[in-house]
C-alpha cells in the first residue's frame, strides 16, 4: 500500500547516497521526542492530497519529491509542567488555543521582546520585555514575575511562561520561582528545568544574576 510513510521512505532512499540505512522509530515520534528533544523537528502530517501529488511526480518524473516542513526544536511538543500550577514553553506554545485548553491556562507571562495577543479573552496576559542578551537586567523583574507566578496560583489558575523560544528567558524566570518559593540552589533548579525541557540554556549573563 502506497501509504505517506511508504512514500517518505522511498524519496529519502532516492535522496540518501549508497550506505546509510532509514529506520521506522520504535514507539513513534512521540516517544522518540520525549527521551531525545534536541534531535527533533516538527514534521507536518502528509495529507491524502499531497500524497496523490507526490506519486504523480514520481511517475512523471521518475524522481520522488518530498516536501516537508519543519518547526525547530524548541516548539516541538507542548508546554512542561514545572509546577501543578507553573508552567514552561515558547510563544508558539501560548499562541496555541488548545495547549492552554488541554492544560487548563488561565494566564500567561510573556517575558520577551515581542507582545502578543493572548488567544482567548479569558487567559490572564502579562507582559514583561525582557532582552535575550548577557547584558539585559532580568533580575529587576524576578520579583514582579514571582508576584505574578503566586497570584495565579492563590486563585487556583495555572500560569505559562514563554519567551520567544523557551530556551533562556522564561527559563531563568521559572528557575527564579523555585529559588525562592522552593528555596531551590541554582544548580538544583536549573537541572530541574532541564529534565522536563532538555532546550533550555539561559544565557550566562541570566545565571549570574540568580547566584
Amino acid at each position: 500500500e502506497e501509504s505517506a510513510a511508504r512514500v517518505v521512505l522511498t524519496s529519502l532512499l532516492a535522496c540518501l547516497p549508497a550506505g546509510p540505512r532509514v529506520y521506522f522509530l520504535k514507539g513513534g515520534y512521540e516517544t522518540f521526542y520525549s527521551e531525545y528533544p534536541e534531535c527533533c523537528v516538527d514534521v507536518q502530517p502528509i495529507s491524502q492530497e499531497k500524497v496523490e501529488t507526490e506519486k504523480a511526480l514520481m511517475s512523471q518524473c521518475g524522481k520522488p519529491v518530498l516536501s516537508i516542513s519543519y518547526r525547530p526544536a524548541y516548539d516541538q511538543g507542548g508546554p512542561v509542567e514545572i509546577l501543578p500550577f507553573l508552567y514552561l514553553g515558547s510563544a508558539y506554545h501560548a499562541s496555541k488555543c488548545e495547549f492552554l485548553a488541554n492544560l487548563h491556562i488561565t494566564a500567561l507571562l510573556n517575558v520577551s521582546r515581542r507582545l502578543s495577543e493572548a488567544c482567548a479573552t479569558h487567559v490572564h496576559y502579562k507582559w514583561i520585555p525582557v532582552e535575550d542578551n548577557h547584558t539585559a537586567d532580568i533580575s529587576s523583574h524576578f520579583q514582579e514575575a514571582i508576584d505574578f507566578i503566586d497570584c495565579v496560583r492563590e486563585k487556583g489558575g495555572k500560569v505559562l511562561v514563554h519567551c520567544e523560544a523557551g530556551i533562556s528567558r522564561s527559563p531563568t524566570i521559572c528557575m527564579a520561582y523555585l529559588m525562592k518559593a522552593k528555596q531551590f540552589r541554582l544548580k538544583d533548579a536549573f537541572d530541574y528545568i532541564k529534565q522536563r525541557r532538555s532546550v533550555v540554556s539561559p544565557n550566562f549573563g541570566f545565571m549570574g544574576q540568580l547566584l
